[in-house]
């Protein structure tokens, strides 16, 4: 998986360098257990949030810090991960030395909001954000991440082929009444992506080669054993 993180690429310029260094050392390490959550993913939304940033005109170091705690609440509970993810990062005393209360309850919300499963729509643009971020349009590492989850979660499931058909239909659940991917905001290199992405997985036959193909590797490579014995995300 280094190769696809070895392209994720993003500029942190803007970004205060003492939170960089706090989130690097403390925070990122809460993910060094993690494979479909892990730091590809992290990166991942990162990029995706800066880039929506950008955009709208964002308090970057908001944005950096939500992504880069959006997740971290896996330790603890899975179904209620959004939820323990922004009371983690409410207790941890060092946001406090960047970012005052008003933004601190914006990034906890945002946090709390970010799931692609939510219906309800986030509370502010920071938490539309971050839910579009998470978002994977690029079928190879969905297939990397949702494979995982499957293999963690269905240990019954022992075939490329069940799990690909679990994760499809898992997927397939979130398109909404007009035939898309749920999306908050309107930016148009992600509406792209979304375009793109939709191209492929609609296309089952794409998608089966897709999913069946990183199985085999991560079957072949020993990755799937890691994932079911040293993996805590589930």
């Amino acid at each position: 998986m280094n190769g696809i993180q070895d392209k994720i690429c993003y500029d942190t310029k803007d970004i205060n360098s003492e939170l960089l260094e706090y989130i690097g050392k403390n925070i990122f390490i809460k993910y060094e257990k993690f494979y479909s959550h892990g730091m590809i993913h992290v990166h991942n939304v990162i990029k995706n949030v800066l880039m929506l940033a950008d955009y709208y005109g964002l308090d970057k170091n908001m944005c950096y810090a939500m992504a880069s705690y959006h997740d971290i609440g896996l330790i603890k509970d899975r179904d209620n991960h959004e939820k323990e993810s922004g009371k983690m990062f409410m207790e941890d005393s060092k946001m406090k030395d960047f970012f005052t209360l008003e933004q601190l309850v914006i990034i906890k919300e945002a946090i709390e909001d970010h799931r692609g499963s939510r219906k309800e729509e986030p509370r502010s643009i920071y938490g539309k954000v971050l839910s579009d971020s998470d978002r994977d349009f690029d079928l190879y590492l969905l297939a990397k991440r949702q494979l995982a989850t499957s293999i963690k979660n269905y240990p019954n499931i022992d075939t490329a082929e069940g799990h690909f058909e679990n994760c499809y239909q898992y997927m397939s659940k979130r398109i909404n009444e007009a035939g898309h991917f749920n999306l908050w905001t309107n930016n148009p290199l992600l509406l792209k992506e979304r375009e793109n992405f939709e191209n492929m997985f609609f296309d089952k036959n794409i998608a089966h080669d897709i999913y069946c193909a990183e199985y085999s590797r991560i079957e072949k490579d020993g990755t799937l054993e890691k994932i079911v014995n040293y993996y805590e995300d589930f």
